[in-house]
């Protein structure tokens, strides 16, 4: 190199801040070999398409486990951010009209539980308390909607929830329980969170909705099983406690009500009819949000449930491929804690003390405010949903050379990287077509497609970024166009950059950290890094490193790589940096 070559750096200098997922190497761009002769030639096997949910179980073994909890306590360390304000505003409907219609219906039912907390008396008899709490409940829900499609609860089992739930709220009414005993918090905490739920859809009858979104879009609620192990998960590891998502359909409606249910359901087996599914056991395909209970809030109790938190994000992250980021809550006895867990960031709220009135206004809110908000403030990505059509899931993508606006739909053949840490890039790879897996045997524009979804830091605007993959690889395969040398060892570029969602003004906006936590959270995290949502489609999609089968063709892959290493410095002036066994992939030839 002469000094003068024009190099531009792929991946970013790591800082000398040294982060805990620094030590696991992360996917790059991909360098392919294309000239290892065999006499069984292999291809990529792209049969039945793969179901999102439909990845190896999430397995630790026992020392994995123990490694694993305490990296998680090293991650907590290194990104936790507590007693951030305006943490469960992050979930607000966008639309401001929308959010006052949805605040009161919080206040209303919060109202409603306050007037059971308000019948706890001391001294009371139990008779004269079943008394009393039966008729507060009759009487609340005489002022609402009657129980309907969505509805699951009777006025007794109103009740029982009641009474369950208030042994947590009110302490001392109950002999028998201990609010520093994390098993019967439990229950208390999962009546509680999934009372909220029916009364969302039961609205008091002089505030019932005018418009499509101030309905609900879903509830909430929360598995009843607890201290447990998730269904399709191996290893000891127990969670507390699990929230999931139940989307509402309405027949007025067209595609909404789907739109959102087929961008959070993520096997066709959850798609099926609801008769046999196992909704009472948590299972890592569903779950939209894990709850850590603590005895109390001492700092030791508080940053386990931040770790455990962390752990058992990655079940989701591994499981849900459509995840942008992962809601949580940890609770400390009676207070409780709103978490939000992203590529670089852990944030936790103040504490919401509930048995406290002004504390559960705002956890009732928060939990509300799921229920109505616009999908993506969930956490999940809309531009990769479950087709019913074709039974299959399909992937967006923005057109190259045209408005982002403009979207591409491929077809998901297989899943290829796993997004395996809570806390990164991110990277996921997906092998598409440009057809639905019924339809290929008879098109002839199927091809070998990857799409690669990650969360890489950015420098500012998407047209100053100099380390924007997309333009790089776009440079590449500009740069090597007509140099029939390097043909079939690098990955063409088709389209991609930074993926957009709507603001609270309809606007397409790049989906960026910043974009998720709102400028109200983002102004308390300092010198916080911007990571931005990428993807690119590319053509050339080979096997890994490891599909090799002997020392000569290691030989012959490196040799290929550094030829095109080399080229693609000398003719498109980029120095990759990053040549590791994660960024080479091995594609075979017919010879």
């Amino acid at each position: 190199m002469d000094g003068k070559t024009d190099s531009v750096l792929i991946t970013p200098v790591k800082s000398s801040k040294v982060k805990p997922e620094d030590t696991v190497p992360e996917m790059g761009d991909l360098s392919i070999s294309d000239n290892i002769n065999t006499s069984t030639p292999s291809k990529p096997s792209y049969g039945h398409p793969r179901s999102l949910s439909a990845a190896p179980k999430f397995s630790l073994s026992g020392s994995q486990q123990t490694d694993g909890y305490a990296e998680a306590r090293s991650q907590v360390n290194y990104y936790l951010k507590d007693n951030i304000d305006g943490v469960q505003a992050i979930a607000e409907h966008s639309n401001q009209t929308t959010q006052q219609f949805v605040t009161k219906q919080a206040e209303s039912i919060a109202e409603f539980i306050d007037e059971l907390v308000r019948c706890v008396k001391p001294g009371l008899g139990k008779a004269e308390l079943e008394s009393e709490l039966k008729a507060a409940i009759a009487a609340q829900l005489k002022r609402r909607s009657p129980a309907g499609r969505y509805t699951e609860k009777t006025d007794t089992d109103m009740f029982n929830s009641a009474v369950r739930f208030l042994k947590w709220l009110c302490p001392g009414s109950d002999s028998t329980f201990s609010k520093t005993n994390e098993k019967h918090i439990y229950p208390c905490f999962v009546e509680l969170i999934n009372f909220v739920a029916e009364l969302v859809v039961r609205p008091l009858l002089d505030q019932q909705p005018t418009s499509f979104d101030e309905k609900p879009k879903r509830l909430v609620r929360s598995y009843r099983k607890t201290d447990v192990k998730p269904d399709n998960a191996e290893g000891r590891r127990r969670i507390d406690m699990a929230l999931k998502c139940d989307a509402l359909h309405y027949n007025n409606t067209s595609d909404d009500d789907e739109y959102d249910e087929d961008s959070i359901q993520f096997s066709e087996e959850r798609l099926k009819a609801k008769d046999g599914r196992n909704d009472e056991r948590p299972n890592y395909s569903r779950i939209f949000a894990v709850v850590e209970v603590k005895p109390d809030t001492s700092a030791a109790n508080i940053e386990k449930g931040f770790a455990q938190l962390v752990e058992y994000s990655k079940g989701v992250y591994w499981n849900q491929h459509n995840r942008r980021f992962i809601w949580g809550l940890v609770s400390g006895g009676s207070n409780v804690k709103a978490c939000i867990l992203g590529p670089n960031f852990l944030l936790a709220s103040q504490f919401m003390d509930v048995t406290t009135a002004a504390g559960r206004l705002e956890l009732i809110g928060f939990l509300v405010n799921w229920s109505f908000c616009e999908l993506p403030k969930l956490g999940y990505d809309p531009t990769i949903r479950f087709n019913r059509v074709h039974k299959c899931f399909t992937v967006d993508m923005a057109d190259s050379n045209e408005s982002k606006l403009t979207q591409t739909t491929y077809y998901l053949r297989k899943i290829v990287v796993f997004a395996e840490r809570v806390f990164g890039r991110h990277t996921r790879c997906f092998v598409v077509g440009r057809q639905p897996p019924s339809l290929e045997a008879k098109s002839d524009n199927s091809g070998d497609i990857l799409i690669k979804d990650a969360w890489p830091e950015v420098s500012g605007l998407a047209e100053d970024d100099m380390r924007d993959e997309s333009k790089l690889l776009k440079r590449v395969s500009n740069g090597l166009a007509g140099h029939s040398e390097f043909e079939g060892m690098y990955p063409k570029y088709i389209s991609g950059g930074r993926m957009q969602i709507q603001n609270a003004h309809g606007e397409s906006v790049d989906d960026t950290t910043r974009t998720i936590l709102g400028e109200t959270v983002w102004s308390q995290l300092g010198d916080l890094p911007l990571r931005a949502h990428m993807r690119i489609a590319m053509s050339g999609v080979g096997e890994p490193l490891k599909t090799i089968q002997s020392i000569p063709e290691l030989i012959v892959v490196i040799y290929d790589v550094m030829r095109c290493h080399m080229g693609i410095l000398k003719h498109c002036q980029i120095l990759h940096r990053d040549i590791s066994e994660a960024n080479i992939l091995v594609r075979r030839d017919n010879a």
